[in-house]
């Protein structure tokens, strides 16, 4: 009973849906001030549907391949790093909302340390966790208390069940963590919003 409700918990957090949800909801709630429908429908396909596409791709099998949750892994941080610069691109081009570019900067940014701890330093810090982390601070610092105890909620039991089915383990999913409230707070000052 635990490992399938551990497992449900890791389906509904991942991290495109929880890209997905935070950009309806700020442009449901915002409008205008986080960008106009194309600014958002371009956005969903950066945060959303390229990096969503590493699972079927890492699905293919392969002879080659020995560990296919590694390689999982490995096309996780490729289709964010190309969805998060295809976003940066279009949001410097198109000249989108400060807060806009904010969020892409901040995923890119994110997406960019995770790789150089990850790669450089030899250091497992968890993508998954940063990639569910930076959502939730963006929806606290836009809305404080209304959603500060419902994502502190979210993040403890995808924190939980991250552990418990040993996709990480507790260190890796706080460096995860952690990664994405310093790239918060340093793009924040970067933008002006914090």
């Amino acid at each position: 009973m635990k490992e399938k409700a551990a497992k449900m918990i890791r389906i509904i957090t991942v991290p495109p849906f929880l890209a997905f949800v935070m950009l309806g909801i700020l442009y449901r709630q915002l409008g205008f001030i986080i960008g106009t429908p194309p600014d958002i429908i371009v956005s969903m396909g950066c945060l959303t549907v390229l990096p969503a596409c590493a699972y079927p791709i890492s699905q293919i099998k392969s002879e080659f391949r020995n560990d296919q949750r590694e390689y999982q892994r490995k096309m996780a941080f490729i289709m964010n790093l190309c969805g998060y610069l295809t976003a940066v691109i279009y949001g410097t081009v198109k000249g989108v909302s400060g807060a806009l570019m904010w969020i892409f900067v901040s995923y890119l940014t994110a997406a960019i340390v995770l790789t150089i701890i990850n790669r450089g330093f030899r250091i497992r810090a968890s993508g998954h966790a940063c990639s569910c982390v930076l959502p939730y601070l963006i929806l606290c610092y836009f809305f404080g208390g209304k959603s500060i105890a419902a994502c502190l909620i979210l993040y403890l039991i995808e924190f939980w069940a991250s552990v418990y089915l040993k996709r990480h383990t507790i260190s890796e999913f706080l460096t995860g963590s952690a990664v994405a409230v310093v790239v918060f707070g340093f793009t924040g000052l970067l933008f002006g919003f914090c």
